[in-house]
């Protein structure tokens, strides 16, 4: 009869919390590095498209550089095609009708984004990692960690304990895994809540993301393929409590209203979610045998629809550090781990700061800074030289 693993004795040199999509992808990508990985966690959330709910309401706007990660890990391909919708244009509102637009065609790229829905991305990464020898499947729950100079050891919730070389917290804003690894997290919460909904258009979207500034909060509207279109509308708590009390033809034609009609009438398709919006620092990315990615390291607001491509992109730092280690160091080398704090600390801590800073700022009813605002994106909007800069910069993130 076999020993139970312990901390000394790793079975895996890596152990993934978390099979989210940044859970899913890290996995996979350490697989793929020749590692051997445990998955840990229960399946996430599935979606089956309906006529009522042709597209999942929970989607995600991926920048290039995310797209590029999925495709080093050959899972881009795998996505149903009619399911991904290339976004060419956005056009921004300020609440003095002044606008601001970004063009892929000008700043020569490809495109802005792509809209994806968080099933079909999930769908595509387990299935790879179902597939991908090196991946050992654990659909239980984390519930304890134990630690020492060799390694780490993490109990479930059937009973069975894993031993590996290091343990990626991947398991969400409330990570079980970094408040066991005594990883501390501040919250601080917008006083706003993020509604979600799908919608039918009547008029063509052709490829063109929408964001409003205004004094009910930042509305977006983000196409998806064919006639339909995903509103994110981060409203006040109030005005959130109002809107989710409508009926469902009475919500589709306040969101005409809001969104000047610009793709003509919407269809409320499938249900309205609601997410309460807050900010989440943690005070380290990495301990002894521990590394945080995706919003079990940070949580920022969402009006840059940037959330997951920031997670995305700890996993693709995380795997090039473990990818460059040296032949001596194994995955959990605390050496290793801060070099993959240090290059992810700047990016994080600009997001927060560009997300935390745009939201302050066009909450504000200060008349004065409305108007400094409002100047502000019509000023950027002539300098398409700056415009463009600022496109490929966030193409790279």
């Amino acid at each position: 009869m076999m020993s139970a693993p312990t901390a000394s004795q790793p079975a895996f040199d890596v152990a993934v919390v978390g099979a989210g999509v940044a859970g899913l992808a890290t996995a996979l990508g350490a697989a793929q590095l020749g590692l051997e990985v445990a998955l840990v966690g229960p399946d996430a959330r599935s979606f089956m498209p309906s006529e009522g709910a042709p597209f999942d309401a929970r989607i995600y706007a991926l920048a290039p550089s995310s797209v590029s990660l999925l495709e080093r890990l050959k899972v881009w391909p795998r996505m149903t095609a009619g399911r991904v919708q290339v976004v060419a244009r956005m056009r921004v509102f300020g609440d003095a009708g002044n606008e601001l637009t970004f063009d892929a065609y000008q700043a020569a790229l490809e495109r802005l984004a792509s809209i994806v829905e968080e099933g079909e991305l999930a769908r595509v990464l387990a299935a790879a990692c179902s597939y991908a020898p090196g991946i050992a499947r654990m659909r239980a729950s984390f519930t304890r960690l134990q630690r020492d100079a060799e390694g780490a050891r993490i109990d479930l919730d059937d009973g069975s304990a894993i031993g590996a070389r290091l343990v990626v917290g991947a398991d969400g804003a409330r990570s079980a895994l970094r408040a066991a690894a005594g990883i501390n997290a501040d919250e601080i919460p917008y006083r706003q809540t993020a509604l979600v909904a799908n919608f039918s258009c009547r008029e063509p979207h052709q490829g063109v993301a929408f964001q409003w500034f205004c004094d009910e909060g930042v509305v977006a509207l983000l196409p998806l393929p064919g006639d339909h279109v995903s509103l994110v509308w981060s409203a006040p708590e109030s005005l959130a409590t109002e809107l989710r009390a409508l009926e469902p033809v009475a919500f589709a034609l306040r969101v005409t209203a809001r969104t000047q009609a610009i793709v003509g009438d919407l269809t409320l398709r499938g249900d309205v979610q609601a997410f309460p919006l807050r900010v989440i620092r943690v005070d380290r990315l990495v301990e002894d045998r521990i590394a945080l990615v995706g919003d079990a390291a940070h949580v920022v607001h969402p009006l840059a629809g940037q959330g997951l491509n920031l997670g995305l992109q700890d996993v693709s730092e995380l795997l090039r550090v473990l990818a460059a280690r040296e032949e001596f160091r194994d995955p959990g080398d605390i050496v290793l781990l801060r070099r993959y704090a240090r290059v992810r600390a700047e990016a994080i801590g600009l997001m927060r700061f560009t997300t935390d800073g745009l939201a302050r700022l066009f909450g504000t009813d200060d008349a004065l800074v409305r108007r400094l605002r409002n100047a502000g994106l019509s000023i950027v909007d002539r300098l398409t030289p700056l415009k463009n800069a600022l496109i490929r910069h966030a193409a790279t993130r």
